[in-house]
């Protein structure tokens, strides 16, 4: 329907016609409505929806198949070391109510205008931190200190302590036996082990960067590989690790996880 000019707010500046028969494409524009009917040619010309055809596509990378073939193969475990779900809703409340207290004792401390951020740096050493996990309790003290990017830094240290990686060279001979994942017992020889990697996970802030989630995933797949090492009457020490891998997959939404505890 047309609009009478009397009707509109404003009055067209510049008509548009269309382009003629005798309308010439390859001849350039010489004026302002050429070029503009040079446009409205070119636009009616224009496909509705274009599709690009992917280039280089990748085929899947030989880490991402391993991860795959670990989860289908490599998660078998003993229905008894399973724990129920009531044993998982009270965990999860747990967990949940250690979180909301870390957080209103944060904001106690930032109301008093301290902030973890302007702490000095802590040492890098690895070996130096092993030592220092392994001889002091995770208590609030210590933990509050720890901004998020050291939390981010310890969770990986965490993550490669409980798989093994780089334990035999950090700690002497006659405690390296406490890196073999045979007798690895977060529930009572290592349990410092499993009280760091839980006060880590309590403190970390939200939303996680991208690596962090993907440390997160490397300690529930280690998790459940040394769960499927256990036998049926192992079940307290299949709790550290059902305790892990619930958390992870609850609480930081890696729900795919999920069946697997």
């Amino acid at each position: 329907m047309e609009v009478e000019d009397q009707e509109t707010f404003q009055q067209q500046a510049l008509e548009i016609r269309e382009p003629g028969d005798n309308f010439d494409p390859s001849v350039a524009p010489q004026t302002g409505e050429e070029f503009l009917m040079h446009m409205l040619y070119e636009r009616k010309r224009c496909p509705a929806l274009v599709v690009k055809a992917p280039k280089n596509v990748k085929k899947p990378s030989p880490l991402n198949t391993q991860i795959e073939d670990f989860l289908t193969n490599e998660v078998v475990v003993e229905r008894d070391l399973l724990p129920t779900q009531e044993w998982k809703d009270v965990q999860s409340q747990a967990f949940l109510r250690t979180r909301s207290k870390i957080l209103m004792l944060r904001q106690h401390l930032a109301t008093h205008n301290y902030d973890n951020n302007l702490e000095p740096p802590l040492i890098d050493d690895e070996g130096a931190w092993l030592k220092f996990c392994k001889e002091n309790f995770p208590k609030l003290s210590i933990i509050l200190r720890l901004n998020q990017r050291t939390l981010e830094q310890l969770l990986t240290m965490l993550s490669e302590w409980l798989s093994g990686d780089n334990m035999e060279e950090l700690v002497c001979s006659s405690t390296s036996a406490a890196a073999n994942h045979s007798i690895l017992d977060l529930a009572n020889s290592d349990q410092w082990l499993g009280s760091w990697i839980y006060a880590v996970l309590s403190c970390l802030h939200l939303p996680l960067e991208p690596s962090v989630h993907s440390t997160l995933r490397d300690i529930a797949r280690t998790s459940m590989r040394l769960r499927s090492r256990l036998q049926s009457s192992e079940f307290q020490k299949a709790i550290p690790y059902n305790l892990f891998i619930y958390i992870i997959a609850k609480i930081f939404d890696q729900l795919d996880l999920m069946e697997y505890v």
